[in-house]
């Protein structure tokens, strides 16, 4: 059984029609047809933004967004955000940027930080997950908007590839995970003009690709000063058919596959609670268990391992040199192959000393009412 896999909705087949061309051969900025327009606009129109642009990855938006700031720009990157934000702010640092890292946890620190570093009429960027792993919870967005509010042309720029096709709006507690798969923006219920969003859909959609999103003003200002339009090669044309497909696939069936996922998650959470295991992730896909040590860890991997069960390693921000032993929840999970690793879990800590100690330990429990 693997659960090393961030496919959260399952894998998919999409037919490809006869006859598409890989590639035109030009860069978007020369040649980009409207229906690979039309799949970026909605995705952004699922997040509540204006309109959107396809790029390769992630990492090709990173690196180029930051032309976008102007001189008087001081960046403020969450300090604990996925690694390709902050190889884009590397960028911002050589055009002569001020780049500031703050904790995402800590508001009136981020306040003190905007009034030392925004005075005479510096423009702030506030960089960060839209989804935070670690702590298993959405960014405190509508506090950063408000932290925005006095500076009028802030900008949030959120990372939300983790939560794109797997979060969606208004949670219930038959959907505990939302409708409609936007992300983030929905989930919390923020909209705001200041909002540029950079979104891979590889995890729930299944397609490695990536979606600027944001006001149409700001996308045109992109266009125009881009790079990575010019000079790199464009997504091809196989990924955004797949894109259009899946994205398509996710409107018919994927409330159907978001409540699946959210019930696997429960089963998971559920039968390891039964047995005393607090498992850190809410009610997110990626569940993660704390050892005490990295010796433990490794060893649990490796159990579970010789039990047919493939898990991840994870870095702890917390206790960087002991990894959480974690599992990535998908919706084609079946019951009884959530029922087989909560026991064989559930097991090893029966009998395991190491793990005993650590992880039926209150560590890592969370509010379940909220993912």
């Amino acid at each position: 059984m693997d659960f090393t896999s961030a496919l959260y909705l399952g894998e998919r087949s999409v037919t490809i029609p006869a006859g598409l061309p890989l590639t035109f051969g030009k860069p978007a900025a020369l040649h980009e047809p409207c229906w690979q327009r039309a799949v970026a606009r909605e995705v952004a129109r699922r997040q509540g933004l204006e309109t959107g642009l396809l790029a390769p990855s992630t990492l090709h938006l990173f690196w180029d967004v930051f032309r976008l700031p102007s001189r008087s720009t001081v960046i403020f990157i969450d300090r604990n955000m996925y690694p390709v934000g902050h190889w884009g702010s590397a960028r911002a640092l050589l055009r002569g940027l001020a780049v500031v890292p703050f904790a995402a946890d800590n508001l009136p620190q981020l306040l003190h930080l905007l009034h030392t570093h925004c005075q005479g009429g510096k423009i702030p960027w506030l960089v960060t997950d839209g989804w935070n792993l670690t702590a298993a919870r959405a960014a405190p967005l509508a506090h950063y908007l408000a932290l925005l509010e006095p500076y009028p042309d802030g900008v949030l720029l959120l990372d939300d590839t983790q939560a794109f096709g797997v979060l969606g709006a208004a949670p219930t507690g038959r959907l505990p995970l939302g409708h409609g798969g936007g992300g983030c923006l929905p989930f919390v219920g923020v909209r705001s003009a200041k909002l540029l969003t950079i979104t891979s859909l590889a995890k729930g959609l299944g397609v490695p690709v990536a979606v600027l999103a944001g006001s149409a003003s700001r996308l045109a200002r992109y266009e125009r000063r881009s790079d990575v339009r010019v000079h790199t090669s464009p997504v091809s044309n196989l990924h955004a058919w797949v894109a259009r497909a899946a994205l398509r696939h996710d409107a018919c069936h994927g409330d159907e596959a978001r409540q699946r996922l959210g019930q696997r998650i429960r089963q998971f959470r559920g039968a390891l609670a039964a047995a005393g295991i607090c498992p850190q992730g809410g009610l997110f896909p990626v569940q993660k268990l704390l050892l005490p040590c990295t010796t433990a860890a490794l060893s649990m991997q490796q159990q579970l391992r010789q039990h047919g069960i493939e898990t991840l390693l994870l870095a702890d921000t917390h206790r960087p040199t002991v990894p959480q032993v974690a599992f990535c929840l998908r919706a084609d999970h079946s019951a009884a192959d959530i029922r087989a690793v909560t026991e064989c879990v559930a097991a090893l800590a029966r009998h395991t000393r190491w793990f005993s100690s650590s992880i039926t330990s209150p560590i890592g429990h969370e509010n379940d009412a909220h993912p």
